[in-house]
């Protein structure tokens, strides 16, 4: 018989009910959801109902032997660094929600905790399963366009809100760097609100460069008129361009939308079509996460990968804020 891995929840917002939970609850012959702990018990109370345990503290739930798997999913990022030191110093394996944490620094201290522990840690970079995505690596695997030699990742996100670059440009970032193995070399970007950081930056630009093609360059910017209007947004979502061609993705939906709208590919320039690559999305995150505690499995998102993450977006902001391309040989 299967093992099964019993789960308790750091928060209870959207993300954990729209996403962790409901992923959860479909595989339960894998996992069994305990409980709940969030710092507004009336958020716990309402997830656990009558079918689950609302913890009154963290300790609490850290020190239920029941659980195995602690899913952290807290705000501000400033949480994310303690409640997951917490929950590996209890022996338990964890999945924390991007951002890693707030520093390259904290990051470290972080792995190096799970593997003295011989504890299994990861990090929720579920962007890397949109079917766009997917489907991107896969014409670039495939030779398609030639030799990659600029990539464009964009999302029409990025307003004058704060965070914006938290939230959805760690993705961004992340996609980038998987989409260049070698290593990077310099990162040149401008925020619209330099001063604010990646906590209030609004739109942002940025280019990374790698000892070895493709030069990568990531884009956040404001929705056009037509999206506010009509909630469409007729711009490209990924451009690649090669030795040999180029391949151009456009999305007309929303971005939450991506992994599933057919209307994704741009089936003209060339003709691919999401038909074409539903077979590259054979499992999801959670199926990837079992396969490694049960049995050893490399993980979907090794947590260095996250690390370096947040290190470019260390990288990105410097350069955003002293106006000037940033090398990392002498950070």
């Amino acid at each position: 018989m299967s093992k099964i891995f019993k789960v308790g929840f750091c928060g209870a917002g959207g993300i954990v009910r729209g996403n962790h939970l409901p992923s959860l609850e479909s595989r339960g012959d894998r996992y069994q959801v305990i409980g709940f702990y969030d710092v507004v018990a009336e958020n716990a109370r309402k997830l656990a109902e009558d079918k689950y345990q609302a913890y009154t503290a963290y300790e609490e739930m850290l020190a239920d032997d029941n659980i195995d798997l602690v899913v952290i999913a807290t705000k501000p990022l400033t949480t994310h660094y303690p409640t997951a030191k917490q929950a590996l110093e209890a022996n338990k394996h964890v999945v924390l929600e991007k951002p890693m944490a707030s520093t390259a620094g904290e990051c470290n201290e972080l792995i190096a905790l799970a593997r003295s522990r011989n504890l299994v840690f990861t990090i929720h970079h579920n962007r890397r399963l949109d079917l766009d995505f997917l489907a991107l690596q896969d014409i670039i695997r495939q030779g398609k366009i030639g030799d990659p030699v600029l990539i464009v990742n964009r999302v029409g996100g990025g307003g004058y809100g704060g965070g914006d670059f938290v939230d959805w440009g760690v993705h961004l970032v992340d996609q980038s760097l998987l989409l260049n193995a070698s290593p990077l070399k310099e990162v040149s970007a401008v925020f619209c609100n330099p001063a604010g950081g990646v906590a209030d930056s609004g739109f942002v630009e940025a280019v990374l460069r790698f000892e070895k093609y493709p030069l990568v360059r990531l884009s956040m910017i404001p929705r056009t008129t037509e999206y506010l209007l009509n909630g469409t947004d007729a711009a490209t979502r990924f451009y690649a361009a090669g030795t040999r061609g180029a391949f151009t993705q456009r999305t007309i939906e929303c971005p939450n939308d991506m992994m599933n709208a057919t209307q994704n590919f741009d089936k003209a320039k060339p003709e691919y079509a999401v038909p074409d690559y539903l077979e590259i999305k054979q499992k999801e995150y959670y199926d990837y996460l079992y396969e490694s505690l049960a049995n050893g499995a490399p993980l979907l998102v090794q947590p260095e990968e996250a690390r370096n993450a947040i290190r470019c977006i260390e990288l990105i902001e410097q350069s955003a804020k002293e106006n000037r391309t940033v090398p990392t040989s002498n950070n």
